[in-house]
């Protein structure tokens, strides 16, 4: 009995190190599976472990593709890009990988970080392998691709209406560059506007926050910033009396009935807000939306080129 407990307890150290050893549920997937010499190939080695192969919390890395490991298998192939990925405790790596010669490659195994990578070998083919060809084809003719001469026909017409295109330009610079000039200072004039607007808008939403006096203090601001920005002059040390003459010197001497209209408005909320802020009125019940009114009225105005230069 003494000799049978003896055997049992032997046999249990044997079987002890395979209970406890962990099974390698690691996966190899190589694409294409058997590629061949010049192609680029593709390998992918999934593992998992709850080892933090990466740093900090990365899940994307890439490794140098100089490598001990790597630069061994050089006259067999040629490692173009090496990544790791991390999901969780599942790892990827990826090798993108060129074959120069026909046959196995077989990595050594390697460390990374606390891991040990074995990979599988992998096969490279040749081209006779892959095709079953035993000599090279006799060369053939060039052959002419259908529909080639439709496709030159097309080509000389789109290159005869470029170069009538490029003569056109050529005698036309002069308007060319007014027509490109014109469109640049119309996309400049109604940026400015937009941009007046939406100060206008911001204003209306607090107004209820702002007293009378800083109220007309800042909707003059906006108009005078937008008036120097529109006609490239100066409007901040302008008078609310001079403005008119301002207006009338920006114009070429002379205002239409439209103009005319957009520089009155314009001189009342000037005249408006400065007896405000200088004589400290109060505005009168529901004024603040008449002005905002006027002013946003007095922008789109301006904006739209009813007083231009």
């Amino acid at each position: 009995m003494k000799r049978l407990h003896l055997c049992f307890f032997g046999l249990l150290v044997l079987i002890s190190p395979l209970c406890a050893a962990s099974p390698d549920d690691s996966v190899q997937i190589f694409m294409p599976e058997k590629p061949c010499i010049g192609d680029t190939a593709e390998l992918r080695y999934i593992f998992h472990t709850d080892s933090n192969l990466m740093e900090n919390e990365e899940t994307h890395k890439n490794l140098p593709v100089d490598m001990p490991v790597f630069a061994s298998q050089s006259e067999q192939c040629t490692v173009l890009s090496a990544t790791l990925d991390r999901f969780d405790s599942e790892y990827t790596l990826s090798l993108s990988l060129i074959g120069w010669k026909a046959g196995q490659i077989d990595f050594a195994p390697f460390i990374l970080q606390d891991y040990l990578i074995d990979l599988n070998p992998i096969e490279i083919q040749s081209v006779v392998e892959k095709t079953g060809a035993s000599s090279f084809r006799p060369p053939a003719p060039p052959l002419v691709v259908p529909g080639t001469t439709a496709i030159l026909a097309i080509l000389g017409v789109v290159f005869i209406l470029l170069l009538g295109l490029a003569v056109f330009a050529l005698f036309h610079i002069p308007a060319i560059a007014d027509f490109f000039t014109k469109s640049r200072e119309e996309r400049r004039i109604k940026k400015n506007m937009r941009i007046a607007l939406k100060k206008l808008r911001t204003l209306a939403a607090k107004t209820d926050s702002l007293d009378d006096t800083r109220f007309c203090a800042v909707i003059q601001h906006i108009l005078r910033e937008y008036l120097s920005k529109r006609f490239c002059h100066d409007f901040a040390p302008v008078n609310s009396a001079d403005l008119y003459a301002v207006f009338e010197e920006i114009c070429g001497g002379e205002l239409s009935k439209e103009q005319e209209d957009s520089v009155q408005r314009i001189m009342y909320l000037f005249n408006r807000t400065d007896y405000i802020r200088y004589a400290h009125a109060a505005l009168d019940a529901g004024e603040r939306e008449t002005l905002l009114e006027a002013a946003t009225k007095s922008v789109e105005d301006i904006g739209g080129a009813n007083v231009h230069r």
